[in-house]
């Protein structure tokens, strides 16, 4: 492995977590930074450009509160991630993940990623998660 693509891996991952941190954290601002200035978030229907990603960020989460005033949170979890650089300024990568929520192990799936490099950055061009798996106690249970 050259050098470049070490510290195209790194940068890489570097945005994964950003990304990953940022949504947790509902901070849109930092959310939408991870994306290009046209990005697209693909959740069935297409959010397109770091505005319409921050705004649906900056909204109220989709995911419900849990009942009984207990607080409710999302971590997600990254665990195997497979970066193919497909030049020096474009990779795809297949991140799987993990949420654990307030009910424990709530669900889990991947992203589908079209990163680029822009300048020491690389920036999330096109993101498709996909959920695999949903808990039965899930916070999101009958919303998939």
């Amino acid at each position: 492995m050259t050098e470049m693509e070490q510290l195209a891996r790194a940068a890489i991952a570097k945005t994964l977590a950003a990304c990953t941190q940022a949504g947790d954290a509902r901070k849109a601002e930092a959310y939408a930074s991870c994306f290009t200035e046209d990005g697209v978030l693909d959740l069935g229907g297409r959010l397109v450009g770091r505005d319409a990603i921050r705004q649906w960020m900056s909204a109220p989460s989709v995911i419900p509160q849990p009942g009984g005033g207990k607080p409710g949170y999302v971590s997600h979890h990254l665990t195997t991630c497979r970066i193919d650089l497909t030049s020096d300024r474009s990779a795809t990568v297949r991140t799987y993940w993990l949420v654990i929520s307030a009910v424990g192990v709530d669900h889990s799936g991947y992203y589908d990623d079209r990163l680029v490099a822009s300048g020491d950055e690389w920036l999330i061009a096109y993101r498709r998660p996909r959920t695999l798996w949903v808990a039965p106690t899930s916070l999101i249970a009958g919303a998939h």
